[in-house]
């Protein structure tokens, strides 16, 4: 059977399933309402750390103007760097086209900040596709 035949057979067996199943709606609208949650779960922090570095500068965090975050606990305690110190300020100074100064920041920013636009931009298609999973749900359903 050809891949487009296929297609048609696995849509037409889903359909019969659905129609003579309605637990299975019921289960699949639940399993699509938690991947929206766990897409939500990993968006909100990724994609609300970029937002801030886009709407804030780094000199406003340093000027004491903006206080995002308290002071890092290992630095107050033992006097040393965290592997995380400067990270606000360097997704600020990225988010604003300064590498090198970002780069000074905390040298692991551009790995950190790249992992996070991954993470969101995989968040949000995910967020997406299970909206969409879902509509289609409840469409099933309500016919």
């Amino acid at each position: 059977m050809s891949g487009r035949g296929a297609a048609r057979y696995s849509r037409t067996a889903v359909s019969l399933l659905l129609d003579r199943v309605p637990d299975v709606v019921e289960k699949a609208r639940d399993a699509v309402f938690h991947r929206m949650v766990a897409a939500l779960a990993l968006l909100l922090p990724t994609g609300g750390a970029l937002g801030v570095s886009f709407l804030c500068t780094p000199e406003l965090v340093e000027s004491g103007r903006v206080v995002l975050s308290a002071p890092c606990l290992m630095k107050v305690v033992f006097g040393i760097e965290c592997p995380t110190c400067g990270m606000t300020r360097a997704f600020m100074a990225l988010s604003h086209g300064e590498f090198a100064r970002g780069f000074g920041y905390n040298h692991l920013s551009p790995i950190v900040y790249l992992v996070f636009w991954g993470l969101a931009l995989h968040a949000s298609y995910q967020l997406a596709r299970a909206v969409i999973d879902y509509a289609r749900l409840r469409r099933r359903s309500v016919a």
